[in-house]
C-alpha cells in the first residue's frame, strides 16, 4: 500500500502547493535547494557540480542549512544575505518553496521506508 492509495486527495492538494512554489523559484536555484536537503535528509553526498557555486546559491543554502538545523537560531545577517538576492516579497517565495521541497523529500523518504512507496 502506498500514500497515495492512502491519502489520494491529501497528496494531490500537497503535490499541487509544491508545484506552485516551484514556480516562483528559478529552477536552477530550486534544484540546489532540493540536492541540498536530499543528501542532507539521506546522509547522502550533493552531487558535484561543473562550476562554482555563485553567491546567490550559496547565500541561499546557508538559509537552508539553517532551516533544516534550526530554524529558531537564524541569524539576521543569514537573512539579510540570502534577501539581497530577491526582490520584495522574494524571499518569503523561497522559503515556501524551499520548505514544501523540504516536507516533501521528508514524506518520500519516510513513505519509501514505511510504506513501500509514495505512489
Amino acid at each position: 500500500m502506498t500514500l497515495e492509495d492512502l491519502q489520494p486527495d491529501a497528496l494531490a492538494a500537497f503535490d499541487a502547493a509544491r508545484a506552485r512554489a516551484a514556480e516562483l523559484i528559478d529552477p536552477d536555484l530550486l534544484r540546489a535547494v532540493q540536492e541540498r536537503i536530499t543528501a542532507t535528509l539521506d546522509g547522502s553526498s550533493p552531487p558535484s557540480r561543473d562550476c562554482e557555486p555563485g553567491a546567490r546559491e550559496i547565500d541561499c543554502l546557508a538559509l537552508v542549512d539553517q532551516m533544516l538545523i534550526d530554524v529558531s537560531s537564524m541569524s539576521d545577517e543569514t537573512v539579510a544575505a540570502a534577501n539581497r538576492h530577491f526582490s520584495p516579497g522574494g524571499l518569503w517565495d523561497f522559503v515556501a518553496a524551499a520548505y514544501l521541497m523540504e516536507a516533501s523529500i521528508r514524506l518520500d523518504i519516510a513513505s519509501a521506508r514505511l510504506l513501500g512507496g509514495r505512489r
